[in-house]
């Protein structure tokens, strides 16, 4: 029996800054529909630019397929946002318009979806990640968590297949954790979370890979490379 199509195909990508250093230095990973998977590793590994190749945000070069439909890509121009939908680490580079409700509809509404439509979506949407009624208020003016689950409402928005999520519970206190948490859980689609919070990313994640100098170091289930002190050390990770 065939191995069934992974929703994320991944071979040999490479990706070079400009001033010629090495981000990704040949990356295979292949990630089936419906797992919740982190990424983990140190500072400058390479976690936020695979995400951003992955999220069609730059180009590189290998080979990608993202969706599990259509050719794999050697040049990742675009992606399709109800395929994949990418949360930033800092929600200000993700919340650009002059109310909540706007920066929400504004992926629906490239979408081409009726003004009815995006008008409900907007506020599902809310409602699901708690911030009913929060509309016509300022991102700017929000609190940290409130920012970031207003950015995660905008992807969601979208109705992505694929969540990925950048370092979600970077600079949250515990509650405002919790409640990205929450969210995570209940999303029905394949997770995809770059995180240094290995004990957050385990109450989520039941597979993590741990990328190091641009490539993959270890990929298993996340309770048994978590219970590899000398495999975390060796990467700079802890619980």
């Amino acid at each position: 029996m065939s191995d069934p199509t992974p929703v994320i195909d991944v071979v040999d990508l490479r990706y070079c800054y400009h001033d010629g250093s090495e981000a990704l230095r040949g990356v295979n990973i292949r990630i089936e529909n419906g797992e919740k998977v982190c990424l983990a590793g140190p500072n400058g590994a390479g976690k936020s630019t695979l995400l951003l190749c992955l999220a069609g945000l730059l180009q590189a070069e290998g080979r990608v397929e993202i969706g599990g439909c259509g050719p794999p890509q050697t040049a990742l121009v675009s992606s399709d946002p109800s395929v994949f939908g990418l949360v930033f680490q800092y929600p200000d580079d993700q919340l650009f318009c002059p109310t909540v409700g706007e920066d929400i509809a504004f992926g629906p509404r490239n979408q081409r979806k009726s003004e009815e439509e995006v008008n409900r979506q907007v506020l599902q949407t809310l409602s699901a990640v708690g911030l009913s009624g929060f509309e016509l208020r300022c991102a700017h003016h929000l609190s940290g968590g409130e920012k970031k689950r207003a950015s995660l409402a905008a992807v969601l928005a979208c109705g992505p297949r694929i969540l990925a999520l950048d370092e979600p519970w970077a600079n949250l206190d515990a509650r405002a954790s919790r409640a990205i948490t929450a969210i995570m859980h209940d999303f029905k689609g394949t997770l995809l979370v770059a995180s240094h919070d290995l004990s957050r990313a385990a109450a989520v994640c039941a597979r993590l890979i741990i990328i190091d100098n641009g490539t993959v170091a270890a990929d298993g289930p996340m309770l048994d490379l978590l219970a590899d002190a000398s495999l975390l050390e060796a990467h700079g990770l802890e619980l």
